[in-house]
């Protein structure tokens, strides 16, 4: 196994956190210039789209070149541009948004999925200390982009994040790529494989539905809180809150995956999204919003944990990245894609709170998904890997 150096942290902090300032303060911006709700909607669901298509792509090559880091490198030079370019302009220009936005939106997904795939193939022991480095980004880099723009304006994000990029690619070439064990290169036949396996596809739908339901925390949440009254720095606040909270679960993810068996951490993270959204509809002021956010310290990164293991548990070894990245595609890029319209759509005609309980009440679907998934044989798809 390859030495894990300090440098592997620090790009891991890095890329989130220049994530967490363009990401966190988007749907800000997209108001701010002057978009409704609808076509917001409309740009969030275009991201996704660029979302499924870079995953199954960059999860392909990475398989087919056996190499993690050099594609990361590519989707984040692809992310910076388009963040750029989508900050320059500051003023309704539909198609314009609709592209840098897509891009960005679907660069921050790409990455995530890269860099949590490379991570895992790098040092599976110490996963959960390597992504709570990416944790701390996200919670550092959501309120300083706040800060900045309250304080100066957006381009002054495009010069931070200009800054960080530099520092990330000199720790990105002293970081060790994945160790990709095997003489056989995948290709498209075996990626057909993961389509016959009726367990992992069992298990993409289930998150899937997860993932919608979190989904709506990106969107719908951040929606109300701007209709509640709630700044740049509260919005910042309530993603470096958000953040912070998957911290201590990522530092224990070994002990908790040794306490516990998968299938309860993932009940449980479930039932806890759907009371996480119970208590957002209820909420009538931003700082109780972000008060409910302390909930995420159970929700996504259980999600997230579960989603790595069950997957490596079910698919070949030399599939693992296409495998991994496929799977983000669909319950990421997809539930980013279906979300947003839906809600849009719900918020117009029934408000932002019986949006939230409805979303809640969606929880019931992936559980009894869970209980089918839990009782399958899968002895068939195990002893293939």
């Amino acid at each position: 196994m390859k030495k894990i150096g300090p440098a592997v942290y620090l790009m891991n902090f890095l890329a989130f956190f220049a994530i967490s300032m363009v990401n966190t303060q988007m749907i800000p911006y997209l108001s701010k210039v002057g978009y409704g709700v609808m076509e917001r909607g409309y740009i969030l669901a275009a991201n996704s789209i660029v979302a499924i298509g870079g995953q199954l792509l960059f999860g392909y090559l990475c398989d087919r070149c056996r190499k993690i880091r050099r594609f990361f490198g590519i989707a984040y030079v692809l992310l910076l541009f388009s963040s750029i370019a989508m900050f320059v302009v500051q003023q309704e220009l539909f198609f314009y948004h609709l592209f840098t936005v897509a891009l960005m939106g679907g660069m921050v997904k790409v990455i995530m999925g890269l860099d949590e795939t490379w991570m895992l193939e790098l040092d599976q022991q110490n996963y959960g200390k390597l992504r709570a480095a990416g944790a701390m980004g996200l919670t550092i880099g959501s309120p300083i982009a706040g800060y900045l723009i309250r304080q100066f304006s957006y381009m002054s994000l495009v010069y931070s994040i200009i800054g960080i990029s530099i520092l990330l690619f000199v720790c990105l070439k002293k970081s060790p790529d994945a160790k990709r064990e095997g003489d056989e290169r995948v290709n498209f036949k075996s990626l057909g494989l993961l389509l016959k396996n009726k367990a992992y596809l069992l298990l993409v739908t289930i998150f899937l539905l997860v993932y919608m339901i979190g989904t709506a925390d990106q969107y719908v949440v951040i929606d109300k809180m701007l209709a509640i009254g709630a700044n740049n720095a509260q919005v910042g606040f309530k993603w470096a809150l958000q953040s912070f909270m998957e911290v201590p679960l990522f530092l224990g993810a070994a002990w908790i995956l040794k306490k516990f068996k998968n299938y309860t951490l993932l009940i449980f993270g479930t039932v806890m999204y759907s009371l996480k959204f119970v208590c957002y509809g209820f909420s009538f002021h931003p700082w109780m919003i972000i008060a409910t956010t302390t909930l995420q310290l159970v929700t996504l990164p259980i999600i997230m944990l579960t989603s790595k293991v069950l997957v490596n548990e079910i698919t070949p070894k030399k599939l693992q990245s296409s495998a991994q990245m496929f799977a983000m595609a669909i319950f990421i890029g997809v539930s980013g894609l279906i979300t947003p319209l839906i809600t849009s759509f719900l918020c117009d005609h029934i408000g932002y709170d019986w949006t939230l309980y409805t979303v809640a009440i969606f929880g019931i679907v992936p559980f009894l998904l869970i209980l089918w998934y839990k009782h399958m044989d899968k002895s068939d798809y195990q002893q293939s890997k």
